[in-house]
C-alpha cells in the first residue's frame, strides 16, 4: 500500500530547474525547500537541455527555472522548444550568473515569465518569482482561451474556426483532401428565450454545444459562431460520412432538454458545403453552408440539406447578377410593378399594389428574388431610397388625370424598422408634391410581431404624418386583433393562404368571416388576398371582405410595358377612401 507521505507527493505540483553547474542547481533546489513554496511543489532537476526538453514533454510541470547558459543548447532555445511543442502550458523562469537588460528583455519576448540572476537568489526572492511568473502564465493562458473559445460552450470561437478552415483547405489543395462544413441554427431559438428567459436560453445553448461536441470526431471542429449559430469542420470525410454525421447531430439534439423543470423539445436546421466539391474558397465553402441551412430551414426545420456540384452554377451565376445589383440600383435599372386592387362589390379599381422587379436581357429577376438578393448584400435601405423615390416620381404623373387613385407600397421583411424609412417617404411626398393620405405602406403581420415595440412606434411615426397603412399576409403571424388596436392601421390584407383551399376548406371560410368582422369593428378596411378563381371572388364577397386582389382581378403590369392603360377595364375610379386617416383605437 502506498503510504501517506507518496500520496502526499503524487499530489504535489512539479517544478523543474534545469543546470549544468550542480552547486548552483543544489543551491536553488534549496532555496525553494526553505521557501514557502516547499509544500507545494515536488522538485525535478536536469543538468542538460537534451535531458530537460525529454523531462519536459513526459511530465507536467507547473513552473520552470532554467539557466540561460548550458553546455549544448542555451537556456533560449529550451524555451522556444517547449513553447513550441506544449504552447505556454508552464510558467518558465530564466536564470543568468550577471544581470543583462538586454538579454532579459529578449527572453520576455520570447515568452519567458521572468528573469532572475543567480547571485540574487534567496528563498523569498525565488518565491515571489515563482508565484508570480505562475500567475502570468495562467493569465496569458486564460487570456488565449477567451480569444480562441467561446466562453459560454466552450467550443471553438469564430476566429480561431476560420483559421482551422483556412488550414483546411490549404491542406486540400497541397494533399488533394476534401473538408466539408456544416452550418447549424436552432430552430424558434428566439421564441424560447423570450419565453423562458435569457438564462435558460444560455443553458440551452450550452447543451446544444455539448451534444454538437459529443456528436463529432476528436479530428472534427465543432464551433459557436455567435448567438444561436453553430459550425463543424469535418476534414478528411467523404460526403456520405458528412450526412450521417448531420442525421446522428439531429437525433441528438432532438431529445427532450430539461431546462429549469421545462421538458423542450429543440430541433436543429443544417446546411451543409464541401470542398472542392462545390466551393474553391474559405468563402464560397461558408457562403453555401450558410445558404444551404436558410434552404433547411425553408422546407420545414429540423432537416439538414446539402449545397450540390449542379448547384454551384446557378449559385455562380448569382453571385455575379449580385455583383451587378448595387450599380443597377445606383443607375436607376430596376423597374416597378402594379398590381391593382378593386372593391368587391363595384369591381372599381380603389389602388395599386407597387413592387419591384430586375429586368435583364435573358431574364427578369422577380420582386421576391431580387429582395432575398437585397437581404444578403445589406442593400435594403439603398433599395429603399430608390423604390420610394420612384414610386411617388411615377404616382405623381398620373395624379393629375386619376386623383382618386391610391397607392400601396409594399415593404418588405424588416424595413418598418429601419429609421431611414420614415424621413424618405416625408422628402419623396415633398418633392412630388403628394398627399400622404394616397399613400399606403404594405407590411406583414410576421414583420409586425418580429420587432413589435420598435414596429409600434415606428408606425405610430408614420401614422402621424397621415400615412395610411396594411397589414398583409394576416393570419400567418402571432398578432391578435387586440394587438392591432393600438397601431394606427387602416386596411388588413388575409394572407392568400386561406384562401388557396377555400373551395374545400369551410374552416378557412369561417376565419375570413371572423378576421373581417373584427376588422371591421375596429373600422378598418378587408382585402382579400390571392384570389384567382371566381369561386374564391364569391366566397371573399359572401365573407364580407372590401377590397380584392389577384390574377383575377388583374395580373400585376409593368409601368415600361403599358403604363396604366389597363385601368380602361375598370368602370371607374373608386371614390372609396377611408374618412378616417389614421385609426388609434
Amino acid at each position: 500500500m502506498e503510504s501517506l507521505i507518496e500520496k502526499q507527493e503524487q499530489q504535489k505540483e512539479k517544478l523543474l530547474i534545469v543546470d549544468d553547474n550542480y552547486s548552483d542547481l543544489a543551491l536553488c533546489e534549496s532555496n525553494i525547500l526553505n521557501s514557502s513554496l516547499a509544500s507545494r511543489f515536488e522538485v525535478v532537476t536536469a543538468d542538460s537541455y537534451e535531458q530537460a526538453l525529454d523531462l519536459f514533454n513526459t511530465i507536467s510541470f507547473t513552473c520552470c527555472l532554467v539557466d540561460y547558459n548550458l553546455p549544448t543548447n542555451s537556456g533560449m532555445d529550451f524555451l522556444k522548444a517547449a513553447t513550441r511543442a506544449h504552447g505556454n502550458t508552464a510558467a518558465i523562469i530564466m536564470m543568468t550568473g550577471v544581470g543583462d537588460e538586454r538579454l532579459a528583455a529578449d527572453v520576455m519576448r520570447n515568452g519567458a515569465h521572468d528573469y532572475l540572476i543567480k547571485g540574487d537568489l534567496t528563498p523569498d526572492t525565488l518565491s515571489q518569482s515563482i508565484s508570480s511568473a505562475i500567475y502570468t502564465c495562467e493569465l496569458q493562458s486564460r487570456l488565449r482561451y477567451l480569444a480562441h473559445y467561446d466562453n459560454l460552450t466552450g467550443l471553438l470561437n469564430r476566429s480561431l474556426f476560420m483559421d482551422r478552415v483556412k488550414t483546411a483547405i490549404g491542406q486540400c489543395e497541397r494533399y488533394q483532401h476534401s473538408c466539408s462544413l456544416l452550418y447549424i441554427d436552432v430552430d424558434n431559438f428566439k421564441h424560447i428565450n423570450d419565453q423562458y428567459g435569457h438564462e435558460a436560453g444560455d443553458s440551452l445553448l450550452r447543451e446544444v454545444g455539448k451534444r454538437i461536441k459529443n456528436s463529432c470526431r476528436t479530428s472534427d471542429s465543432p464551433c459557436r459562431l455567435g448567438g444561436d449559430e453553430f459550425a463543424i469542420l469535418l476534414t478528411h470525410i467523404n460526403t456520405q460520412d458528412t450526412q450521417s454525421t448531420a442525421v446522428k447531430i439531429l437525433e441528438k439534439v432532438s431529445q427532450p432538454i430539461t431546462l429549469e423543470s421545462h421538458r423542450l423539445q429543440v430541433s436543429l436546421s443544417i446546411g451543409i458545403a464541401h470542398y472542392p466539391d462545390t466551393a474553391t474558397t474559405m468563402q464560397e465553402l461558408m457562403r453555401q453552408a450558410d445558404e444551404a441551412m436558410y434552404k433547411a430551414k425553408k422546407t420545414g426545420k429540423a432537416k439538414y440539406y446539402q449545397f450540390t456540384p449542379s448547384q454551384r452554377q446557378l449559385w455562380q451565376k448569382r453571385n455575379q447578377l449580385e455583383s451587378l445589383l448595387p450599380k443597377a440600383i445606383e443607375k436607376n435599372e430596376l423597374e416597378l410593378i402594379f398590381q391593382p386592387i378593386i372593391d368587391a362589390h363595384t369591381k372599381e379599381l380603389h389602388s395599386l399594389t407597387v413592387y419591384a422587379q430586375w429586368r435583364l436581357t435573358e431574364e427578369t429577376i422577380t420582386n421576391d428574388a431580387l429582395i432575398e438578393m437585397l437581404k444578403r448584400l445589406g442593400l435594403m435601405d439603398s433599395f429603399h431610397v430608390w423604390f420610394i423615390d420612384r414610386a411617388l416620381a411615377q404616382f405623381s404623373q398620373w395624379k393629375n388625370s386619376h386623383p382618386d387613385l391610391n397607392v400601396c407600397l409594399n415593404l418588405p421583411v424588416d424595413q418598418c424598422h429601419s429609421p431611414l424609412l420614415l424621413a424618405s417617404l416625408k422628402e419623396s411626398l415633398q418633392t412630388y408634391n403628394v398627399k400622404a393620405q394616397q399613400i399606403e405602406l404594405e407590411i406583414t403581420e410576421t414583420t409586425l410581431m418580429k420587432h413589435p415595440t420598435i414596429s409600434h412606434e415606428r408606425l405610430l411615426a408614420i401614422g402621424e404624418e397621415g400615412i395610411r397603412i396594411a397589414i398583409s399576409d394576416f393570419g400567418s403571424g402571432y398578432s391578435s386583433m387586440a394587438h392591432l388596436s393600438t397601431l394606427p392601421l387602416n386596411s388588413v390584407k388575409i394572407d392568400q393562404h386561406f384562401l388557396a383551399d377555400i373551395e374545400s376548406n369551410r374552416s378557412n371560410r369561417k376565419i375570413i368571416k371572423a378576421i373581417a368582422a373584427l376588422s371591421h369593428s375596429l373600422e378598418l378596411k378587408v382585402v382579400a388576398q390571392g384570389v384567382t378563381t371566381e369561386q374564391q371572388l364569391q366566397i371573399a364577397k359572401d365573407a364580407d371582405c372590401d377590397l380584392i386582389q389577384g390574377f383575377h382581378v388583374a395580373k400585376p403590369v409593368s409601368e415600361q410595358d403599358n403604363g396604366l392603360s389597363f385601368i380602361s377595364q375598370f368602370p371607374n375610379l373608386s371614390s372609396i377612401s377611408d374618412k378616417k386617416q389614421s385609426n388609434v383605437v
